[in-house]
């Protein structure tokens, strides 16, 4: 299995004294193949995978118990999946009714959840809440990188599940939980595609009304995107059961870079950037305070060794 790496020390949240820091961030890893043979999903494989996985981030015995510690009992749920790609890749909607059920059989209430970019039927099938389709009223500011609103949809939440695919991608080097959420709910993401999507990426996921609400990143690597992303063909996505379960979106995202490379290594591909390099916008977003990129600050353990 691939395992994170470090971006160079010195360029690294150097002013965060992270030697201080007692607490790692942890990203719980599972793989089974068997849960996607082809493109056909175990969804009762999967249920038991995910479940498994959000206790172990949350260290407790079951998903209910982890639901209930992450979530409080009037907390409005918005879960955001990633719609660029999804016919291809065609997992969101399994995943979609796998969480749900599982956060359901924690006793939350339909009302109390709402999907983004995930076909409306199953929003209306479940009893979900649906999503609003405006945008806030007064944009956000992301400093020097320049402002935009955020979906109206986030003005009702108070927790986001965000539950992003791993991919490549030919402007930002991958599309993981960073950047599903920092171009996904903002209304104009194309002005924030230039120098590989860097600073922009890091300074919007660093804005308040994003980080206060961010619980839970389940990076969806079912079927991995791993050349020629984000709107890849057939031929680079391949079914691989992976899923990483984590609180922090960069240690998800470094988790799922150094896994990108693995599965393009099996492939005879080159990494997608010159080892030990991570992306800027990884680099910049543990400088800007929104999670950790260095491998000596992130735990990741396998689900099997759990």
């Amino acid at each position: 299995m691939g395992q994170v790496r470090s971006a160079p020390a010195k360029t690294v949240g150097d002013s965060k004294k992270k030697a201080t820091r007692e607490k790692k961030s942890r990203v719980i890893v599972a793989e089974d193949p068997v849960m996607v043979p082809s493109r056909v999903i175990q969804e009762s494989l999967l249920r038991d995978t995910l479940d498994r996985s959000v206790a172990a981030c949350m260290g407790t015995a079951s998903a209910g118990l982890a639901w209930r510690k992450l979530l409080g009992d009037d907390d409005r749920i918005l879960i955001k999946f990633n719609q660029s790609a999804a016919p291809l890749i065609g997992t969101s909607p399994a995943m979609a009714r796998t969480l749900v059920t599982s956060l359901l059989a924690a006793d939350f209430r339909p009302e109390q959840i709402c999907l983004l970019e995930v076909e409306p039927k199953f929003s209306a099938e479940l009893e979900l809440r649906r999503p609003d389709h405006r945008w806030q009223g007064q944009p956000a500011k992301f400093g020097d990188v320049g402002e935009d609103v955020f979906r109206a949809d986030l003005d009702w939440a108070t927790a986001v599940i965000n539950v992003p695919f791993l991919k490549t991608h030919h402007m930002a080097v991958m599309t993981g939980c960073l950047k599903n959420l920092s171009h996904g709910l903002i209304r104009r993401p194309a002005r924030f595609h230039g120098s590989r999507c860097s600073p922009a990426i890091a300074a919007i996921n660093a804005h308040a009304t994003l980080m206060s609400k961010l619980k839970l990143n389940i990076i969806n690597g079912l079927r991995v995107n791993f050349d020629r992303g984000p709107e890849a063909s057939e031929r680079e996505i391949e079914s691989r059961g992976w899923l990483a379960v984590t609180k922090d979106p960069v240690a998800g995202d470094c988790v799922g870079f150094g896994y990108l490379n693995h599965v393009r290594a099996g492939k005879g591909l080159k990494p997608l950037l010159s080892s030990p390099q991570l992306p800027d916008s990884l680099v910049l977003a543990d400088r800007f305070g929104v999670g950790e990129s260095a491998i000596e600050r992130i735990e990741q353990i396998g689900l099997a060794d759990i």
